[in-house]
């Protein structure tokens, strides 16, 4: 779980609207096409970036989970979409069937996971055969003092490690983009 001020952030009109407004254009933009199918969404918070992707990408039905007992309730309140299912949940341990998601998406969670190597192989379990795993996170230069007493992270990584970890777990990578704060599918 994030610290009382960083989830007061995460959790802000400020953050929601950087999401909104800059993160997740570049996010779909990234992602290029439309989708369809089953998705889940790891990390979901309060909901707030299940509901962008959920608004753009109409044809998803949206599993969406947190580990944080408190997001998932406040995610669960502030509910807008019929297509999405909030629910408690570790991404280290998924309590999924093998093979159940088209996608799974993560935007920022992965470097609150202190073995997010687990939570990558758990990704993979539950992925579909030619299922898509698309992410966002942030690089450990981003992580420089104070930003790290403010926000600290459980894992640092780059790109570059972050996509060497993919691989080893049978994941190809398709494409990537940015350094500080990247997008790989």
């Amino acid at each position: 779980e994030m610290r009382k001020f960083e989830k007061s952030f995460v959790n802000s009109d400020f953050c929601n609207f950087l999401q909104k407004k800059y993160f997740f254009r570049k996010f779909f933009d990234f992602i290029g096409k439309e989708l369809e199918g089953n998705a889940l969404e790891i990390g979901c918070g309060i909901g707030v970036t299940t509901e962008l992707l959920s608004a753009r990408y109409k044809n998803l039905d949206f599993t969406a989970i947190d580990f944080d007992k408190g997001q998932v309730k406040l995610a669960k309140e502030g509910k807008k979409s019929g297509k999405i299912r909030f629910m408690q949940g570790d991404a280290t341990n998924l309590k999924f069937k093998d093979r159940s998601f088209d996608y799974v998406f993560e935007s920022d969670v992965f470097h609150h996971i202190k073995n997010y190597s687990d939570a990558i192989k758990e990704v993979s379990s539950v992925l579909k055969k030619n299922g898509v795993f698309y992410l966002m996170d942030i690089s450990k230069y981003c992580f420089i003092w104070p930003v790290r007493l403010l926000f600290p992270p459980e894992s640092f990584f780059t790109k570059k490690e972050f996509m060497e970890k993919l691989t080893e777990n049978g994941f190809r990578v398709e494409k990537s983009a940015g350094n500080l704060i990247f997008l790989v599918q």
